[in-house]
């Protein structure tokens, strides 16, 4: 196809949720040439056209994908021509919003798109593709405060976000190579003039000192956005660097941070570019180390999504809950009790007497 659309009008940002991304995109958009919007989620559908994995429809997509593939080979000239078409529908919107607001490339925000890295990049090979990284505990730490808020089951909501996102992210950074533009987020809020004109350098804009200084900059339009942080600071700020140390006074924090970071692995955390053991080191030597853990809510639980859940983890749901409201004994008794109802309703729907 001539003309191919190869995302040379495109910048996407990629992270963990949590993870500074607004305010990156916030500042980024203080420059004349950029576009953006509240996360916008727009290539994860056309994405996965490219994946054979990772999605459920209720036409059953495996039969969709055998379809595609079949008409693509028999009936065009390859499977390229797809890839074309996917690239043509992100021109026409993308390019449809850059017009309308004038500006010459389109910044998209959209956390999850740790999933689809490898078909963005064979889609856009052109676009600009910036990583931000930040402490994974602070992450989780953001999460808890933000959205979860003593509802525990919440997390799991967040379980691709907080498990699989890092290493995507490095498998990310790895397969683009020196197309991979890497920012951190430490060291952003630390020193975001040199950080912020470097990464203007190879995005090919002009930098300029007013970007530092959102408040001017209009919020992007949309509920898809950091809900909170972004307007306590109108210029990038190491208030929350060490916040995510905190948790190591909360048992309940202290305990879902190291089973965190344990799930995380050394590895990965030092990849990341953070020091395992100086980590563990932090949470684990907290006001909450040696009290007892048997009245935690358990992460295994907690990071499960509910559609997940076991009945062992329903049960534990329930003693945790029942227990904070009636005592321990009487909280326990409660929960068998809503445990062997739940059972049984279940049986009943399986042997189809509802």
């Amino acid at each position: 196809m001539n003309n191919t659309f190869l995302g040379e009008s495109l910048i996407f940002i990629i992270s963990q949720p949590r993870s500074g991304s607004t305010l990156l995109q916030r500042v980024l958009a203080g420059s004349p040439e950029i576009q953006t919007s509240a996360e916008t989620w727009l290539m994860l559908h056309p994405a996965y056209m490219l994946k054979n994995s990772g999605i459920d429809t209720e036409y059953d997509s495996k039969f969709a994908a055998a379809g595609v593939d079949e008409f693509l080979i028999h009936y065009t000239t390859g499977k390229d021509v797809l890839l074309d078409g996917v690239r043509e529908f992100a021109r026409a919107i993308y390019g449809n919003a850059l017009a309308r607001g004038g500006k010459k490339y389109f910044l998209d925000k959209t956390p999850r798109y740790f999933f689809i890295i490898p078909e963005l990049y064979r889609l856009f090979p052109r676009a600009k593709f910036i990583f931000l990284i930040r402490n994974p505990m602070a992450v989780l730490a953001s999460e808890l405060t933000t959205y979860v808020k003593g509802n525990w089951p919440v997390l799991g909501i967040f379980s691709p976000d907080l498990l699989h996102a890092p290493q995507y992210i490095l498998d990310g950074i790895k397969l683009l190579g020196d197309d991979a533009i890497t920012i951190r987020y430490e060291e952003f809020v630390s020193d975001p003039e040199r950080n912020i004109s470097g990464l203007c350098a190879r995005l090919g804009i002009t930098y300029n000192d007013a970007m530092l200084d959102y408040a001017g900059t209009p919020k992007p339009v949309g509920r898809m956005n950091d809900p909170i942080g972004i307007d306590r600071h109108s210029k990038p700020s190491t208030a929350n660097l060490d916040k995510w140390k905190t948790m190591k006074d909360d048992p309940q924090a202290q305990h879902f941070a190291l089973a965190y970071l344990d799930a995380l692995g050394r590895e990965v955390m030092t990849s990341l570019g953070y020091t395992y053991d100086e980590i563990f080191n932090t949470l684990a030597s907290g006001d909450a180390s040696g009290r007892t853990t048997s009245r935690v809510f358990p992460w295994r639980t907690a990071i499960r999504p509910k559609k997940d859940w076991t009945f062992l983890d329903w049960y534990t749901a329930e003693v945790y809950f029942s227990t904070q409201k009636k005592g321990w004994a009487i909280g326990r008794l409660s929960a068998l009790r809503r445990g062997l109802r739940r059972s049984l309703s279940s049986l009943k729907q399986q042997l189809g007497m509802d």
